[in-house]
């Protein structure tokens, strides 16, 4: 698990930047990803670097440079058929119990042009190959965009190409890329607490000189059953020679994740989780499936201290943090850490393959009456108020994954803002003719909120505690259980591990990672003296009087607006940053998006 950093040595040379020295900063700026070795090195027309977090061989380097120089490479994160891929490349590596470093995967199968190979590369990766004889930059990443591998693609010698990459938006920056924040997004970003970016390998761009990857094509599998399924993607990802622990939260997925490791054997860590006057039932059904499954629980008691992650985390990531539960995965991340933990399992995509949330539920049963529209609420963020707006919206699924009110936007953020289509929720990704609209939604949740969500939230969590965090579900092939409407509810999981888990864990309702922001932003919570400071409050993208009328209305308890106060901090935490505070940071009224 690494950060890489890669650009064109004439494209720092034009933007006026020593190439070496450029590279060496970008590197320390990832020190935060890699923190037990650097390097950088010149591969012909490119320049590619790497800082290192040690989960394989401890004496490995990167980037990798295959004898005689021709071929270079740097990798991000794990690929988990490791052993499988040497079997191919050098038969009998696959049988040690300590692997080769994995980056030498995808330089070995570019060097034996055998592309078909990175189309089977199975975990959570983000790659880059340099041909230093021709000049061919090939570049990969995981099917869901776990690893993240940010693309600059700028004019240079007359030509639009790309021009470097990198694991993080500050390390980009610092060879010449463009942030990848849109301040246009700033109003999508105050509505769903994320925003969708543009990227190069989704917009179909190839420029010049690249061979795009992306997203590998994957070809169903001939796999018994869902169960078979994901245990072999539990045996894949703690396949590894350092300490490996559960992030157990109580609930359906991360149990059966606890239920595959039994199964293959492994007695690991669990760790659970809970916010300070949180309810004790996850703690108990965590407490229940880790007696079955014989695993250590180990729990982790959080307070409002956990907050003080947040001007950190917003560093380490180069952009504003807009679901607060990273400071829960930062903290449980901690924990583990200080344990001597290095891989951290998690359930993340399960809800989303198997229809989990409870608004794909509401969208199977809606009805839709826009006539009714003058009636919706427009503060309260309870459920009846949401399910309301969700009946009159044009588009019910953007209305149900809001976490503000549509009255935050036209009280609180500046005119321009608060007058995107977003704030009346308005299709970003319409249905087509004839789409199951469950599906629809499901569909553009792996595209948009996991993506740009939820995996960016526990990589930037996790790596910053110095553990490396892998999904079993988005290993490997639990997807094809849950193509259709039946996946409803998790049917699937549910009855595939139906004889394995507790009653604690099967009547526990869906609840969610998240911290009472609610509960804590209506007693003496710090952030509030932020949010009152003159500074905060005369911010562009804000309207006179409108941050204190929302602490008002929410400290009254007429409506729960924690999330929303929440992203003020957020932001104005980023603004506060080296990333943040430049000149290029304004509310974008160009951008209509």
């Amino acid at each position: 698990m690494c950060g890489i950093v890669g650009a064109r040595h004439d494209w720092l040379v034009a933007t006026g930047r020593d190439p070496a020295m450029a590279m060496r900063d970008a590197v320390a700026a990832l020190a935060w990803r890699g923190p037990d070795g650097q390097g950088v090195v010149r591969a012909g027309d490119w320049w590619l670097g790497c800082a290192r977090l040690a989960i394989g061989p401890a004496r490995s380097k990167q980037p990798v440079v295959r004898r005689g120089g021709r071929f270079v490479g740097v990798m991000n994160g794990a690929i988990t058929n490791a052993r499988e891929l040497w079997a191919h490349f050098l038969p009998g590596v696959e049988r040690r119990a300590e692997l080769p470093n994995d980056a030498w995967l995808p330089l070995l199968a570019v060097e034996r042009g055998e592309d078909q190979i990175l189309g089977r590369l199975r975990g959570h990766h983000a790659f880059a190959v340099v041909d230093t004889q021709t000049g061919q930059l090939i570049t990969g990443r995981d099917w869901y965009g776990e690893k993240p591998l940010l693309q600059a693609l700028e004019n240079l010698n007359g030509s639009r190409c790309l021009v470097a990459f990198a694991s993080s938006p500050t390390a980009l920056r610092l060879v010449g890329g463009a942030p990848p924040f849109v301040p246009g997004r700033l109003p999508e970003w105050f509505r769903f607490g994320w925003m969708r970016r543009k990227e190069p390998w989704l917009a179909g761009a190839t420029p010049q000189g690249l061979v795009q990857l992306g997203f590998a094509r994957r070809i169903k599998p001939e796999v018994a059953d869902l169960r078979t399924a994901l245990l072999a993607s539990v045996a894949r990802c703690s396949d590894t020679r350092v300490p490996v622990a559960l992030s157990l939260s109580g609930g359906l997925d991360s149990s059966c994740l606890a239920v595959a490791l039994h199964a293959n054997g492994k007695r690991v860590p669990a760790y659970q989780l809970r916010a300070a006057g949180a309810p004790a039932t996850e703690r108990e059904a965590a407490r229940a499936i880790a007696a079955r499954t014989r695993l250590d629980l180990r729990p982790v008691d959080i307070d409002q201290q956990a907050l003080a992650a947040l001007p950190f985390l917003t560093a380490c990531a180069g952009l504003p943090l807009g679901d607060p539960s990273i400071l829960l995965v930062h903290a449980l991340a901690r924990a583990a850490a200080a344990d001597g933990i290095r891989v951290l399992l998690s359930g993340e995509g399960a809800d989303e393959l198997f229809l989990g949330y409870r608004r794909y539920r509401a969208l199977a049963r809606l009805p839709h009456a826009t006539w009714l529209r003058a009636l919706a609420p427009r503060w309260s963020m309870r459920y009846g108020a949401r399910m309301v707006r969700a009946i009159t919206a044009p588009d019910p699924a953007t209305a149900l994954l809001a976490v503000t009110p549509p009255a935050f936007g036209s009280h609180v953020l500046a005119p321009d803002l608060a007058a995107r289509r977003c704030w009346r929720d308005e299709a970003r990704s319409p249905v087509r003719p004839g789409q199951d609209p469950v599906l629809a939604a499901r569909d553009a949740d792996l595209d948009g909120y996991l993506r740009f969500d939820l995996l960016p939230k526990i990589d930037v969590a996790c790596m910053a505690a110095g553990v490396e965090a892998r999904a079993p579900f988005l290993e490997g092939d639990c997807r094809w259980f849950g193509q259709d409407r039946t996946a409803l509810g998790k049917r699937p999981l549910r009855e595939a591990f139906a004889n394995d888990l507790p009653p604690e864990v099967l009547r526990l309702p869906k609840t969610g990672f998240a911290l009472p922001l609610d509960r804590w932003f209506r007693g003496e919570l710090p952030w509030l003296d932020l949010l009152r400071e003159p500074t905060t409050c005369n911010r562009p993208h804000l309207r006179p009087g409108g941050v204190a009328r929302a602490i008002d209305l929410h400290r009254s308890g007429k409506v729960d607006l924690g999330h929303a106060l929440y992203l003020l901090v957020a932001y104005e935490t980023w603004l506060r940053s080296p990333a943040g505070n430049t000149d290029s940071v304004r509310t974008g009224a160009h951008d209509h998006s």
